[in-house]
């Protein structure tokens, strides 16, 4: 009696038990119990109704076995038809959930898929084989199999997007603060034996490694230090010595908010390419600056000058709009633009006539000059030594007219240099500005002499570049005006101003007498 009796308790105790689990997993999940419900209901195509199978699965892989969202599954599929399969199905992959262990989500898509492979496959066999109908089936198999998976994968990508920011992992910190100590012990010992030995270059060397952890609240609250101050610059000169990087002169400067010069002098066995990436990772590491370098220069053997700005870049970009002559295959006009280093270019060239001799020759200066670029040569050097190249290629009844701009992002100044090119304009906010130029073009004299502007610019203005194909157009008739027709543009976007002028010029023309190029750069 006494043995009936603890019978009854013990199983009362393991139905409440099994009652209160349950109650728990509807309180903590129940709209992903919700969303579960709404997905298992949904369906590919009629003979298709895997995505019960999928919820369940993913849920029981990531949660374990539920008896409650079982039976929401079962009723959400039998809200949209009764199917006995997939009940089946899904009562079988509860059965291999409520067995504990540990399950890959490989063998747990793989059950899932083989159970639904083999259940519908039998009642095909029974029902009468069909080729379409195994084929069906197969689809259906590998679709659950990769969508379990896939599925899986998201919900580990969602959660890490939700918490990699926010959560430290804790053996790595642990590892962290043992290596930290360790260095830490070890840097005891070598200043005990620098201060016997008298080698203070070492000890100084040995305080280089990182700062010792000794808890986790250390860990989280360490920030970046002002790269201006004191401390700073013994944390980096610290680290570079760590690194046999011996600083010699060491100088921070900013011009204005948006930049800061970094001048190094430092000795090394390295590389000057190696000590440069040192440079850059140590002092973004400490200060959070991110730097670019400038200037290199190698005074003697394991001696290096190094000057890094730190730019903020503005965003600028470039719109265009072209018409090719009529009967010409090419134009003769060719540009280019692109940001480099801290500076941002704009290039025109127009070869003479048209056609592919006049667009191999504007071509081939573009691409010299966008070399150039991308070298140590100041601008006026890149400007002469590209006309001294032409003079050679073209000969002497061909030129190339040439039109480039630079934007540099630290002194917020345009730089315009003009060779036989039709004007530049500026829209700074309802004012337009005109540069026109009066040198001749690329290619034709050895004593080259171009025209050169420098100006201010600002967020919001607007560069608009032609070729002499636009401006002779214009020309042509009395009642055009390019200058007036932009100030009705100001406001307008740069692709439509672009747009705009294309059409203006092309305005009351039966045909395209030249090649036609509109360029228009906004700043911000």
């Amino acid at each position: 009696m006494i043995g009936k009796t603890n019978d009854k308790n013990v199983s009362l105790n393991l139905f409440e038990n099994i009652v209160k689990n349950e109650l728990e997993h509807i309180k903590h999940n129940l709209i992903i119990f919700l969303v579960c419900f709404l997905i298992a209901r949904q369906n590919i195509i009629h003979e298709i109704f895997p995505f019960a199978i999928i919820a369940f699965s993913v849920y029981s892989f990531n949660k374990g076995a539920s008896l409650s969202l079982l039976i929401i599954t079962i009723l959400a599929v039998l809200s949209v038809n009764f199917n006995f399969v997939y009940i089946i199905i899904l009562l079988a992959v509860y059965a291999y959930f409520y067995k504990k262990g540990d399950k890959s989500i490989l063998s747990t898509a793989g059950y899932s898929a083989m159970v639904l492979l083999v259940s519908k496959t039998t009642i095909l066999l029974a029902d009468g084989f069909s080729k379409n109908g195994l084929i069906l089936n197969i689809f259906e198999t590998f679709f659950i199999f990769s969508a379990i998976i896939l599925s899986n994968e998201a919900i580990k990508f969602i959660k890490g997007i939700r918490s990699g920011t926010k959560k430290i992992n804790i053996n790595r910190l642990k590892s962290d603060i043992k290596k930290s100590l360790k260095l830490e012990s070890i840097k005891n010992k070598d200043n005990n034996l620098n201060r016997e030995n008298g080698k203070h270059i070492r000890n100084e060397a040995a305080t280089t490694a990182a700062p010792a952890i000794t808890n986790i609240d250390e860990y989280k609250k360490s920030k970046h230090i002002n790269i201006f101050s004191e401390k700073a610059k013994v944390k980096i000169k610290e680290q570079l010595l760590w690194q046999n990087i011996n600083i010699k002169f060491f100088e921070v400067v900013s011009y204005n908010k948006n930049s800061i010069i970094l001048s190094l002098t430092v000795k090394t066995e390295k590389s000057s390419e190696e000590a440069e990436s040192a440079i850059e990772l140590i002092v973004r590491n400490v200060s959070g600056v991110k730097l670019k370098c400038t200037e290199r220069i190698i005074a003697s053997p394991n001696y290096y000058v190094f000057k890094f700005k730190n730019i903020k870049r503005i965003k600028i970009r470039t719109y265009s709009a072209t018409a090719t002559k009529d009967g010409s295959i090419v134009s003769g006009d060719n540009f280019a633009h692109a940001a480099r280093a801290d500076k941002y270019y704009t290039v025109l060239c127009d070869g003479i006539g048209s056609g592919e001799e006049a667009c191999s020759e504007s071509n081939g200066a573009v691409e010299l000059l966008s070399k150039f670029l991308y070298t140590d040569f100041t601008e006026e050097q890149i400007l002469r030594t590209l006309n001294s190249i032409l003079m050679l290629k073209l000969g002497d009844e061909r030129f190339v007219t040439f039109d480039l701009n630079i934007i540099d992002y630290g002194s917020k100044e345009m730089r315009v240099y003009k060779a036989g090119a039709a004007p530049t304009y500026i829209i700074s906010n309802k004012n337009v500005d005109k540069i026109s130029g009066k040198s001749l073009p690329l290619g034709i004299l050895d004593n080259f002499e171009y025209s050169s502007f420098k100006k201010n610019i600002h967020i919001g203005d607007i560069i608009i570049m032609v070729s002499d194909g636009i401006t002779d157009s214009i020309s042509m008739d009395e009642k055009k005006n390019l200058d007036k027709y932009l100030e009705l543009l100001v406001k307008r976007d740069p692709q439509t101003i672009a747009n705009s002028i294309l059409s203006y010029a092309l305005r009351g023309q039966a045909s395209v007498i030249d090649d036609m190029t509109v360029l228009v750069t906004k700043v911000g």
